[in-house]
């Protein structure tokens, strides 16, 4: 007896050994597949959302589909899941959006269709205004005179109109023999020049003539800092000087004061780790190298370049940005990381911004409305944005989660994200 009772109780509990709790039998004819998130009706701030509904057994998939409420008649996301949840992979921006799931059975039609369930989409401080795809992985932008240059990976340069935040549209792209991967992206609207960072390619720093801003002529030559990962520049005595990152040899400079040629100026200032960004101020240069920090170079005379100061950060220092007196780090796994240059020669860490999410990869800052915001670019956590009005302090204001963001550059007027999937986004404050 006491064993037919323990059998009875093992073989009673099978099924939620195997298949779990949160599973279901298929809906019965007539019902309906059960939606759980977004709720009808909710308001999120948002730009991905894992969309969640009840799991079936016995199920062989289930088709999600998505559309926005003023445009039923074009499906913004199809897709076919063999699980429950599903994040979106489309651009969201603000406005009502409205979802439906079905399950199939075997190799038959989707079924049991959802009721239809609506959502709005409210994005605040900032919000996605528009964006365009690239020919190749967007890397790196940098904004001028309402036109983007994109550091665009294995493409080469990309370029898009801006003229009309709201409405990016992709103009043209320029590959060349030899390139390799495009990082780094900077451009100077004086000197008229744009120069891309590109890895492994030769030459290594890849220069236009802007003159045209929607028409670049590559320069008859171009320097080589062997694997060039991100590329700066700064006026010094009236000439303009490029400061490019090399991963292995550290910080070069190149004299532009000769127009059509790139001058190189000195030897290159080696860091004892693996350099990943530069960004220059006044007559200074400051060099992210990884996990030893940030390094800080005099280039006052850059044919003698000299090592002034140095700060550890706790993560990986990848890229950075001068504003005031402040030194702002991507730095890795560790956020966001604010060093005080009021005295070059004795940097100090005084704030660190660690989210817990993402890989911080990237920093621009703009002043938008009379106020300084920054936005630090995270990877496959999107980008985080901050403002600055207390450099010292820096406070997170929200987050727009995008598929992959490698880089970000800014105007006046927006912020621009440099996303593997998505091409350029396009970022105003509300």
């Amino acid at each position: 007896m006491a064993l037919r009772l323990y059998l009875t109780l093992i073989f009673s509990l099978l099924p939620f050994l195997f298949f779990g709790c949160a599973e279901r039998s298929l809906p019965p004819e007539g019902e309906r597949v059960n939606l759980t998130y977004p709720d009808d009706g909710e308001v999120l701030n948002e730009s991905r959302i894992l969309f969640d509904w009840d799991r079936y057994d016995n199920s062989n998939g289930y088709e999600i589909l998505v559309w926005r409420a003023d445009n039923p008649d074009s499906i913004v996301f199809d897709s076919i899941e063999f699980d429950s949840s599903v994040k979106n992979t489309f651009v969201m921006t603000n406005g009502v959006y409205c979802w439906s799931v079905g399950v199939r059975i075997g190799d038959g039609e989707f079924s049991h269709w959802s009721d239809t369930s609506c959502f709005t989409i409210e994005q605040t401080p900032f919000k996605i205004a528009s964006w365009v795809e690239t020919r190749g992985y967007a890397n790196d932008v940098f904004a001028i005179d309402g036109v983007l240059y994109v550091a665009d990976g294995r493409s080469g340069m990309s370029i898009v109109d801006a003229n009309d935040v709201n409405s990016l549209s992709f103009l043209e792209n320029y590959d060349w023999d030899e390139e390799d991967e495009a990082k780094g992206i900077f451009a100077d609207g004086e000197m008229n020049i744009l120069a891309v960072a590109d890895y492994y390619g030769h030459p290594n720093l890849y220069l236009f003539d802007i003159t045209s801003r929607t028409s670049p002529v590559a320069y008859p030559s171009s320097p080589t800092p062997y694997l060039c990962e991100d590329v700066d520049g700064l006026w010094m005595r009236d000439t303009l000087f490029l400061l490019a990152a090399s991963k292995s040899r550290g910080l070069y400079i190149f004299d532009m004061g000769t127009p059509g040629f790139a001058v190189q100026r000195g030897s290159p200032c080696t860091p004892a780790a693996y350099c990943h960004g530069v960004a220059g101020k006044d007559t200074i240069a400051a060099v992210a190298a990884d996990d030893a920090g940030v390094f800080i170079f005099n280039i006052a005379n850059p044919d003698a370049s000299a090592l002034i100061g140095y700060c550890d950060t706790p993560g990986e220092a990848t890229r950075l940005k001068f504003f005031d007196n402040y030194l702002y780090i991507a730095d890795g796994l560790s956020g966001l990381v604010v060093i005080d240059v009021s005295e070059p020669s004795f940097p100090r860490v005084v704030h660190i911004s660690d989210t817990q999410v993402g890989d911080a990869q990237d920093i621009a800052i703009a002043q938008l409305n009379e106020t300084h915001y920054l936005a630090l670019a995270i990877g496959s956590d999107g980008v985080l944005f901050y403002d600055i009005t207390n450099p010292a302090q820096p406070v997170l204001l929200s987050r727009l989660e995008t598929m992959y963001a490698y880089g970000v550059g800014a105007d006046d007027r927006a912020f621009f994200i440099a996303d593997r999937d998505w091409g350029i986004v396009s970022v105003v404050k509300d």
